[in-house]
């Protein structure tokens, strides 16, 4: 089992399903089918792919790359 990178999403406004400030997200293991890179196109802004599963797994959303903050 791979330890996934931890986040904290800085503020709110700036990911797909619009959690909150303060949620706790984990990089995603899986294929985004382009979402990320899509988001990134249509806005200008580095979009990345995270998950709530501390695994990695699925369901994921794409978020502002530096709306996240890393969890150490």
């Amino acid at each position: 089992m791979t330890t996934r990178t931890k986040y904290r999403i800085k503020e709110s406004g700036t990911n797909c399903k619009e959690y909150p400030a303060g949620t706790i997200c984990y990089d995603f293991s899986g294929h985004d089918y382009g979402l990320a890179a899509d988001d990134t196109r249509m806005t200008g802004i580095p979009h990345v792919s995270v998950t709530l599963d501390p695994d990695g797994g699925t369901p994921s959303f794409t978020i502002v790359a530096t709306s996240l903050e890393k969890v150490t």
